[in-house]
């Protein structure tokens, strides 16, 4: 009898007209969540370029213009429910690639900054609220997953004409944006940078006579962790004059950071904005000798030993 009532509720769940509403809801919710993301990163382009570049190859960075317009796409045929089962099928698809690309930036390279809100920090949440909310946008389509195919919203000509005129301003605004992204500047080795003329110089100063060692790290990342043994090593072993630690604020991460750690160098605190001013990638190490940053290097500190060889 029980297992009976359990097989109705179940039919009561995916065939009747109400969750049928639901669902509807449900996706048009996860298309302006797709709409937001993909218009905020067009908004500069450039640094979601650089961001993807991070994941392992410059040439990564071509991509970012063809995600955001997958995106707006996706987004703007949920939004109005245009053909609902397949694009809600492709709208899955989408979300388990780039969670499981970013599952690799997090674990093998460091990568905190899922990216998904462009230029608004506070929304690129922490890892694991990243993955929770993919996972949620996720469940939202299930219900359209599983129940036979819905009748959506028919194309006309106005539709048409409306997903044209948002699919050129959104390439435009791409384009205008990309340009200046470091990932796409053909590069051979790395040019000194005035100190003064980056961000760092809100943060940091120097003495033309000393060689500075800048660590920018989180205190929850694990490969910042693994690397403040070999920053301690810098100034003891004489490779830089001052090592200067740049830590994203975070005050319950800062106490199990401070019970587990002894970092032996100076720590300034800077907001999250401000650390997404200056990298994209954590830990990201910066030497600067005669006021400019002649080295930048994003993923865990070498041991000073070998570069004393």
């Amino acid at each position: 009898m029980k297992v009976c009532q359990l097989f109705w509720k179940v039919h009561l769940l995916f065939y009747n007209p109400m969750p049928q509403q639901l669902s509807k809801i449900f996706r048009f919710l996860v298309g302006l969540v797709f709409l937001l993301s993909g218009l905020l990163k067009s908004i500069d382009t450039a640094a979601f370029a650089d961001l993807i570049s991070e994941y392992g190859a410059t040439w990564f960075g071509f991509a970012a213009p063809l995600i955001i317009f997958v995106e707006i796409f996706l987004g703007v045929m949920l939004v109005f429910d245009f053909y609902p089962k397949h694009i809600s099928w492709a709208t899955a698809i989408f979300l388990l690639v780039v969670s499981s690309i970013y599952l690799y930036g997090v674990t093998a390279r460091g990568i905190t900054n899922c990216g998904c809100f462009g230029p608004l920090t506070w929304l690129n949440s922490k890892p694991w609220l990243t993955f929770t909310r993919n996972g949620i946008l996720l469940g939202m389509l299930v219900p359209t997953l599983v129940r036979p195919q819905e009748k959506g919203t028919a194309i006309t000509v106005h539709s048409i004409v409306f997903m044209a005129v948002i699919s050129v301003v959104v390439m435009f605004m791409c384009g205008f944006s990309l340009h200046g992204a470091k990932c796409l500047q053909k590069q051979n080795t790395f040019q000194p940078i005035a100190l003064a003329g980056s961000p760092l110089s809100e943060y940091i100063t120097s003495h033309p006579d000393s060689t500075y060692l800048v660590f920018a790290f989180s205190y929850s990342c694990p490969h910042c962790q693994n690397s403040i043994g070999n920053v301690n090593q810098y100034e003891p072993m004489g490779v830089a004059d001052r090592v200067i630690g740049l830590a994203v604020e975070d005050t319950i991460a800062r106490e199990r950071f401070n019970r587990l750690f002894d970092s032996t160098f100076e720590i300034r605190e800077v907001s999250q904005f401000a650390m997404y001013r200056l990298t994209h990638t954590l830990p990201t190490t910066y030497m600067i000798r005669h006021d400019s940053i002649i080295y930048q290097y994003s993923g865990q500190v070498v041991s000073a030993a070998l570069l004393l060889r």
